[in-house]
């Protein structure tokens, strides 16, 4: 359950050494649906603070410059597909 949603967050969220719980992957669940629910456009930093918010200290590596592209398209197929597995 969540595997997609775990592993596209870690790929571009840019985590490392990154191992949440369900209960955690189930509340970052939902703070994704939410936010895409209501019409908001959510950035990579937008996605790393909903994972710092359910699972305190992250670790993540930076890259230059800042890339705040669309990433509800691809998080909705993350969701929907982890959605279809259970």
């Amino acid at each position: 359950m969540n595997r997609n949603l775990e592993k596209f967050l870690r790929d571009h969220c840019n985590l490392i050494d990154w191992n949440p719980t369900q209960q955690q992957l189930e509340s970052i669940k939902k703070d994704i649906d939410t936010a895409i629910a209501s019409g908001k456009t959510l950035s990579r930093t937008e996605c790393q603070h909903i994972v710092v918010k359910h699972c305190g200290s992250t670790k993540m590596f930076l890259t230059k410059g800042a890339d705040n592209s669309d990433l509800n398209a691809l998080l909705a197929m993350a969701v929907k597909q982890d959605s279809s597995n259970d």
